[in-house]
């Protein structure tokens, strides 16, 4: 499940801006170089929020400062979208991809490293999906499966973040 072309795009060009500024005004050396910088965006650090408003405006900062950044396993793709479950937590989420299926990208079971954002009322996947090199067995994935059924069941099924406004 993709999100709209214009809003991706339009997300794109506000991210890559994030971790220009955050590489002193250079483009990051591709995608390592953007999976590099990206943690940064999560650490709670007062000096990015200044420049980075000033650059793609606070409604975008709110978003990515509100976003969670870690380790998942990646489910599959269910009908409503793409099921990431976070390592730290346990907890799942239903996010959206920007430009490309995910599961054009990686295998379904596996453990990824990206960030889950909250964009246009829906969660989106950033789209800098750094494999593990981690897939889940057969009945591991079992255990992910019926636990995200019942956290769908339950309604513990995460489908957006609340934006943090407190920290503007």
């Amino acid at each position: 499940m993709l999100i709209d072309k214009k809003l991706a795009d339009l997300f794109l060009y506000h991210y890559k801006a994030v971790m220009v500024f955050l590489n002193g005004g250079a483009e990051p050396d591709g995608f390592k170089g953007y999976g590099f910088l990206r943690p940064l965006i999560f650490k709670d650090n007062e000096d990015l929020e200044e420049g980075i408003t000033d650059i793609v405006g606070i409604d975008f900062f709110n978003s990515i400062k509100s976003g969670i950044f870690g380790k998942f396993v990646y489910l599959k793709k269910y009908q409503k979208g793409y099921i990431l479950k976070s390592i730290d937590t346990g907890k799942y989420y239903q996010v959206a991809a920007l430009t490309t299926p995910l599961e054009e990208l990686i295998g379904d079971y596996s453990v990824i490293e990206t960030a889950i954002i909250p964009y246009t009322n829906k969660l989106v996947c950033d789209g800098l999906i750094l494999s593990c090199g981690v897939s889940i067995g057969k009945n591991m994935a079992k255990e992910i499966r019926d636990g995200y059924w019942e956290a769908k069941r339950s309604g513990e099924l995460i489908k957006n973040l609340q934006i943090n406004q407190e920290r503007v």
